[in-house]
């Protein structure tokens, strides 16, 4: 059965666009660890048809609410408090060779998801966990623009001193950190926006200021931290950690219902969702799902992503409870939308992450 399920995936994966896979050494010089990936990129589209209007766009969509001395900030606090990283952007920085891509400019994309829940009203991804056997099956969605961000997007094979930790598909992979993971032998992750009310610009300079990690750079920490070696404690650590903006972390294991939806804020707790578990007046969810809102709320009219997800969930036969039928709620409008750029499924227990290059669909009047 199973590999009638993966033969299943390759037949269908040909009709999506390749997503280029890079290894990422964490073992090399820190200067050198990004540099292929930033010539993958620009050996394959130009820089005018990938990065360019990638930065263009989000200049003006994202980067706008920052002045000149917001950037110096951000840089200065990241050369204090992780020098590492720092020197991961100097590599990235110097293969790019452009005026306009300084250490200071990359240093604001570190931290662009917090900046975007500023600036931005773009709601992005979804994330579905399925409970099938003694297995977790992970869909997740990743909503974004411009369209040329297809083109920077890679999957990204992540080893240490000649181990294999895992796996992710990034678009902004230049952030050095990671908004998707698959932890061998551990979990799957992904953090999605949380539509909760935004901290100011001066209070977010201030937790970066004090050292609180990017959304990305916590998965990284988690991936590359051989204490958080099994789903428990990854999802501890992932209530209690600071964070400076709102977001839900969608985790799934490597065993049965072995999944939770874990919402955060920089300030309040919330309770974490879990399968097999009674929450919310239902029982023993087999299935989770997630996008920009909290489950204690409503979809809004506009935004029925979650609650069309869950009815197909819901009405799946007992022959798609698998990764495939995982796969097909994915790949459903509006879950599948105009801003999906690409659909991962991961399975922990097998440590598989399959990735999907996707286009854009749009509803069409029949």
């Amino acid at each position: 059965m199973e590999y009638g399920i993966l033969f299943m995936f390759f037949i269908t994966v040909a009709s999506f666009n390749y997503i280029p896979e890079i290894e990422i050494n964490i073992s090399d010089t820190p200067k050198l660890r990004w540099k292929k990936a930033v010539r993958t990129i620009l050996n394959l589209y130009g820089y005018d048809n990938s990065f360019g209007p990638v930065f263009e766009f989000h200049n003006k969509n994202t980067f706008y609410i920052l002045q000149p001395q917001d950037y110096i900030t951000i840089a200065q606090a990241i050369r204090t408090h992780y020098p590492e990283y720092s020197l991961e952007i100097d590599g990235i920085v110097e293969e790019f060779n452009r005026n306009e891509i300084t250490f200071e400019y990359l240093s604001v994309w570190a931290y662009f998801d917090e900046i975007a829940h500023i600036s931005s009203d773009l709601n992005q991804s979804t994330g579905v966990l399925l409970s099938v056997a003694d297995q977790i099956i992970h869909g997740r969605n990743m909503d974004q623009a411009p369209g040329q961000a297809r083109n920077i997007t890679l999957h990204l094979i992540i080893k240490q001193d000649g181990k294999y930790l895992g796996e992710s598909v990034e678009q902004f992979w230049f952030k050095v950190g990671f908004s998707t993971l698959l932890k061998y032998n551990t979990a799957s992750l992904q953090f999605n926006q949380r539509q909760g009310d935004p901290l100011t610009k001066d209070q977010l300079l201030i937790f970066i200021q004090s050292g609180v990690p990017s959304l990305g750079w916590t998965y990284r920490y988690v991936l590359q931290n051989d204490n958080l070696n099994t789903f428990n404690r990854v999802v501890t650590y992932l209530e209690q950690n600071q964070v400076a903006c709102s977001l839900y972390n969608i985790i799934g294991g490597t065993s049965r219902n072995q999944g939770v939806i874990i919402s955060r804020d920089p300030f309040d707790m919330y309770p974490t969702i879990s399968l097999n578990t009674s929450i919310l007046g239902q029982t023993y969810y087999q299935y989770l799902v997630q996008t920009n809102y909290d489950h204690w709320l409503t979809d809004p009219f506009n935004d029925q992503r979650r609650t069309i997800a869950e009815n197909l969930l819901a009405q799946l036969q007992n022959n798609l409870w698998n990764e495939f039928g995982v796969f097909t709620v994915m790949d459903t409008f509006p879950i599948h939308n105009e801003s999906t750029f690409y659909t991962i499924i991961m399975n922990a227990k097998y440590n598989r992450l399959i990735a999907f290059g996707q286009s854009s669909i749009t509803q069409v009047e029949n």
